[in-house]
């Protein structure tokens, strides 16, 4: 399996700043998006399954329209993605941040848990 690209982007300046794990989950596709309040993953932890996002958040930083707010990279590089059955997912952290293994568990809705895997 091919490697593709993530990014983990800090949103500040806002009412409840937080971090944005994205990814491909294939070569060239929109960015899977998960809201989480703390960066690294080290332990389980909620996460809120957002909108597919546009690729340019793979290198974009700055100001977002609309007055929400500001995004800045904190991590980015390359990774490798399997969707499982039943919402469960998981995606290997290859360059750009200490290498680790993220499973995605669905539990309700936008409803998620990230933890190491």
């Amino acid at each position: 399996m091919a490697p593709l690209r993530y990014v983990i982007i800090r949103h500040d300046g806002i009412a409840e700043p937080h971090f944005d794990l994205m990814f491909e989950t294939y070569a060239g596709s929109q960015l899977s998006t998960w809201r989480v309040s703390s960066w690294p993953i080290d332990s389980a932890t909620p996460a809120t399954r957002l909108r597919e996002h546009r690729r340019l958040y793979l290198e974009y930083e700055g100001e977002i329209s609309g007055g929400r707010g500001f995004v800045h990279r904190v991590a980015e590089g390359q990774c490798q993605v399997e969707i499982g059955e039943e919402n469960a997912w998981s995606i290997a952290i290859l360059t750009g941040a200490p290498p680790q293994t993220l499973k995605l568990r669905q539990l309700d809705g936008q409803d998620w848990e990230i933890r190491p895997g």
